[in-house]
């Protein structure tokens, strides 16, 4: 997302996730701060959703959204709002109600120190290391992993196979790709610590985007952070590299809201969309509109009148 930073954390330079993410204080981008301490209501109206600057993000929130409205909800939308701690400043004011967002990138961000490596478990966490006033609904088997990624030619010319093959040779490298990956321990931070690896240069471009993805098929970078559900990597033959210290964190889909949202008919309606939404589904949908152009908003609208929800 970093979107695993992913975490596409996702998190990418991510003005938000940017767009794939403990303690209080009053710094309102930190980790902990309140989201306030409504109790759940009893029914909701309408609804803000919010998301970060990748085309994923954006279908997501279609979903839900378009989800919603059939329902009688009343939605706004507002997307592309900056990388993961703008979009979280956002829902914790209030300026957006509702977030999509990956277990482990997200549980990163509101718990550093978190080591979690399995899915149920990174889950799990995340309850329970988030602020009050903001809550997750039911996770998704659908995901969207991280992943540290190279061409075959890079990957041949090192013999690149894992990230730990870097260290004797980043120091000849360009790494590129969102200003998130650039600070997170699912990026550089955690090469370093965990891998010894530096590289020459890091280029801030976007989040597994259309700069990133450029600049590693010319060689300008060698290195970059994609996302497992990104047509790209298959069709353009890259590597990804293994990750045997686990840097890279699992990132199942799973919709943040604030406590004051929390309403029946807004955890039923989207319960179902998680319980309905696959990995390949999800990674058919972001290449219809990252290949073929097609706006989320149709995506979605496809999407969900295939998968009907109760």
């Amino acid at each position: 997302m970093l979107r695993s930073t992913l975490i596409r954390t996702a998190i990418a330079g991510v003005a938000v996730l940017g767009l794939a993410a403990c303690g209080g204080g009053g710094d309102p981008l930190s980790g902990g701060d309140n989201a306030g301490s409504s109790s759940a209501p009893a029914d909701v109206k309408s609804i803000t959703i919010g998301s970060a600057d990748f085309s994923e993000s954006q279908l997501l929130a279609e979903i839900f959204g378009q989800a919603l409205a059939a329902k009688g909800v009343e939605v706004k939308q507002q997307q592309n709002i900056g990388n993961r701690e703008t979009y979280m400043a956002a829902i914790k004011d209030g300026s957006v109600h509702l977030l999509p967002e990956y277990t482990g990138a997200a549980l990163a961000y509101f718990d550093k120190t978190a080591t979690e490596t399995e899915d149920d478990a990174a889950y799990e966490a995340l309850k329970k290391a988030l602020p009050s006033g903001l809550e997750v609904l039911d996770k998704s088997p659908a995901a969207d992993e991280d992943t540290i990624v190279v061409t075959k030619a890079t990957a041949d010319k090192y013999s690149l196979k894992s990230l730990a093959d870097l260290k004797p040779v980043a120091k000849d490298m360009v790494a590129g790709g969102s200003s998130e990956f650039k600070v997170r321990d699912a990026g550089l931070k955690g090469l370093k610590e965990k891998y010894g690896v530096e590289f020459k240069e890091y280029k801030t471009l976007d989040a597994g985007g259309p700069l990133s993805q450029k600049a590693l098929l010319d060689n300008q970078i060698q290195v970059s952070n994609f996302f497992t559900t990104q047509a790209l990597i298959k069709d353009n033959n890259l590597v990804q590299l293994e990750d045997p210290e686990n840097i890279l964190p699992p990132n199942n889909i799973v919709p943040l809201i604030r406590t004051d949202h929390k309403a029946a008919n807004i955890t039923d309606t989207l319960n179902a969309v998680s319980a309905k939404l696959t990995t390949d589904a999800l990674t058919d949908m972001v290449k219809r509109i990252d290949v073929g152009k097609e706006a989320a908003k149709a995506v979605a609208t496809d999407w969900l009148s295939k998968n009907q929800l109760s």
